[in-house]
């Protein structure tokens, strides 16, 4: 199962099992329910990293049994970088943006407003028309997977759009190429063919970029063209869905 649907499945999870909480405890206790809403959607994200790295480390131990094509150790990557004369500019403009989210991230407390706001309109609107119907806890029970639906359709946009952190390039001050795939830091195994988002390869300023997911992984050296030929041959890119 890929990251998308398993973070959609345990989003409607938590939605389903949130509002049966709820149901079961009254509306008295929705601050300390939606709390806990909020709170979960930060250990999911967590989590799925925890399993990420998990998968990578594992990843490496088999990509290491293949026939070693290529070593970039750390004064080889360090010897590039001060050829990269765009780097400092680079990174400067990241840590603007940094400067900015952090600044920012205050306003993220708008669900603790948020979730009251909505719990005081929906969820009597809903229940008290399906309550004729379905009887009274079935129709508070709907009614509170509308609450928690409608704010995680409002909160998750604003917060993956707007308020996402700065995703800085993970410098690979170790990497091993081998005909089964690379080894990035000793810990990031990727078996060929590397499914990869992008591939970024600037000659100039000797690296390559791989974007997995939403982190980049940049690998310098000074002779980045023969990493291209050997590293290009088993790159994949994914196409956007």
């Amino acid at each position: 199962m890929n990251q998308i649907a398993l973070r959609v499945l345990i989003t409607v999870a938590s939605i389903l099992g949130y509002a049966a909480v709820m149901a079961v405890l009254g509306p008295q206790y929705f601050w300390l329910v939606g709390l806990l809403y909020i709170a979960s959607v930060f250990i999911v994200s967590m989590a799925l990293g925890i399993r990420s790295y998990r998968r990578g480390s594992a990843q490496a131990k088999e990509v290491v049994r293949g026939r070693l094509l290529y070593d970039i150790g750390e004064k080889d990557v360090n010897k590039a970088m001060e050829k990269d004369k765009e780097l400092n500019a680079e990174l400067g403009r990241l840590n603007r943006y940094f400067m900015i989210y952090m600044l920012s991230l205050p306003i993220l407390l708008i669900g603790v407003w948020l979730f009251p706001l909505l719990q005081q309109h929906i969820v009597p609107a809903v229940s008290g028309a399906l309550r004729p119907s379905l009887g009274g806890f079935l129709a508070t029970y709907i009614g509170d997977i509308a609450l928690f639906a409608a704010f995680t359709a409002i909160f998750s946009p604003l917060y993956f759009f707007t308020f996402r952190p700065i995703q800085f390039p993970i410098i690979a001050t170790d990497v091993k190429i081998y005909d089964t795939g690379i080894v990035i830091n000793k810990t990031m195994g990727l078996r060929a063919p590397i499914e990869v988002h992008g591939y970024r390869f600037e000659p100039e300023r000797r690296f390559i970029e791989l974007k997995i997911g939403n982190q980049a992984y940049r690998i310098y050296h000074k002779d980045i063209e023969e990493v291209h030929e050997i590293l290009s041959k088993m790159v994949k890119i994914r196409e956007k869905a």
